[in-house]
């Protein structure tokens, strides 16, 4: 197999997401370097979100080695949509290539940014966050502290040989990394505390700053559970912390400046705006109107899974957004689980993406087919048990229902008229398919009163 053909490389994504905590608390560093010196740093700041609670971390990087910066937080970005891509495994583990690492974190594919990869996950691996009443856990809706190193392991798999560290040796695209997160970050993603990054965006944006403060911005402009915002506003010595950077106002205005430029002509921006003088000075940030949400990454996941192709998925996931397909892989898998078989089964989840209401009366329908005893009687209980009043009995949904069903039109029709009079469920109708006494089990429903 040639090196070109063995590269198995996410398709051009388009949506992405970003667990919050690691936005919200700056646990990245901004600045593309930082000194040799720089291993370690603490900082405390109020919180600009509804909550309002003040954060404090603390980083502490090996004594080899400096803290994380830069290109580590789009490693770490990359990291997170793979983990998402790979269905979010129990284990916190995932095995992705150099190649798929890069496309998952939207940057350019060369050599230095493979050249990057190591040595920015072995920051960190090796740096120890310690958070304090900051990290916010979606199920006890309560902010906890803890003590983590994102990345808890990392090796390099050599497909050829046996698994091994690459050390001297150039990175190729298709070197495979097995990475085991940090259980709470793991956890954090998995519980979809996340928000969508617009990839088109991002890949437009050439440095880590103007990458950082356009996800914070986002962050910003998304407050979780609330509505969308226009505009946000903050003071820019706080600010600079969040993002790295230090030194006085006029500093930290000439350091943005070109990040500022370039989020406004890639239409993320609409306006910056300074506010008042010295060290009060405020920054105001004006969006841009929202474009079209893109795909997330949980939505493409879910498609994938069930045999739609990569490109389709992102397609559909970006069309129809989360919810929609959500509902259209519950109602698929319900289906396929009450025995119906589909010709094509991608197609049939297509189909009802496209039009739900087809198959609405999918929500009355068991996880399995109708329980029946020995002699093949349906109880008492299921015979008489009605559908609930909101699924609409339709002729198009009886004759969906029997398709598959090996009987004579004549017997079909019989059935289908049972149906609409209330005499038979839905969930029966499903059932009927895969019934070795199907001629039978019709003729006590039409003895039914």
């Amino acid at each position: 197999m040639s090196r070109k053909a063995s590269r198995v490389s996410p398709p051009e994504l388009t949506g992405a997401s970003e667990e919050r905590n690691l936005n919200r608390l700056s646990l990245v560093l901004a600045a593309s370097r930082v000194p040799d010196t720089m291993t370690s740093w603490e900082r405390s700041w109020s919180s600009s979100d509804h909550l309002g609670v003040t954060i404090h971390v603390r980083c502490v990087a090996s004594a080899d080695d400096v803290v994380p910066h830069g290109i580590d937080n789009d490693i770490l970005f990359g990291l997170t949509n793979a983990y998402i891509a790979a269905n979010c495994s129990e284990t916190n583990t995932i095995k992705v290539t150099a190649y798929q690492l890069l496309s998952y974190a939207a940057l350019p594919i060369g050599g230095h940014s493979y050249a990057a990869i190591i040595p920015s996950l072995t920051r960190l691996r090796n740096s120890t966050y310690t958070i304090q009443d900051s990290w916010y856990d979606r199920t006890e809706e309560s902010y906890q502290s803890l003590s983590t190193s994102l990345v808890q392991t990392w090796r390099v798999i050599d497909r050829r040989k046996t698994p091994q560290a690459f050390e001297d040796a150039s990175l190729s695209a298709e070197a495979l990394f097995q990475v085991t997160l940090d259980p709470d970050l793991a956890r954090s993603i998995r519980l979809g505390y996340v928000r969508p990054v617009d990839l088109n965006v991002l890949r437009r944006l050439t440095q880590p700053l103007t990458r950082t403060l356009y996800r914070k911005l986002e962050d910003e402009k998304h407050p979780v559970d609330h509505p969308v915002q226009m505009l946000y506003q903050t003071p820019v010595l706080p600010w600079a912390t969040r993002l790295g950077i230090n030194g006085r106002p006029d500093t930290i205005r000439r350091a943005l400046d070109a990040p500022h430029r370039q989020l406004i002509e890639c239409g993320f921006l609409k306006d910056v705006h300074y506010l008042g003088r010295g060290k009060t000075q405020q920054v105001q940030y004006v969006f841009a109107q929202s474009q079209v949400a893109p795909a997330r990454p949980e939505a493409v996941a879910a498609l994938t899974s069930r045999r739609i192709t990569q490109g389709a998925a992102l397609k559909y996931a970006a069309e129809y957004g989360l919810e929609a397909v959500q509902q259209a892989v519950r109602r698929f898998d319900e289906l396929m689980a009450s025995g119906y078989k589909a010709k094509s089964a991608s197609g049939l989840l297509v189909d009802i993406l496209r039009d739900p209401d087809k198959y609405q009366v999918v929500d009355a329908l068991p996880p399995t087919a109708a329980p029946r005893t020995k002699n093949n009687v349906v109880p008492e209980a299921s015979a008489t048990t009605e559908e609930p009043q909101s699924t609409e009995r339709s002729l198009h949904t009886a004759r969906f229902l029997l398709k598959k069903l090996a009987l004579p039109d004549a017997t079909k029709d019989q059935v289908t008229e049972l149906y609409l009079q209330g005499r038979v469920s839905a969930a029966e109708l499903a059932a009927l398919t895969g019934d070795a006494h199907a001629l039978k089990t019709v003729l006590e429903w039409t003895q039914r009163d």
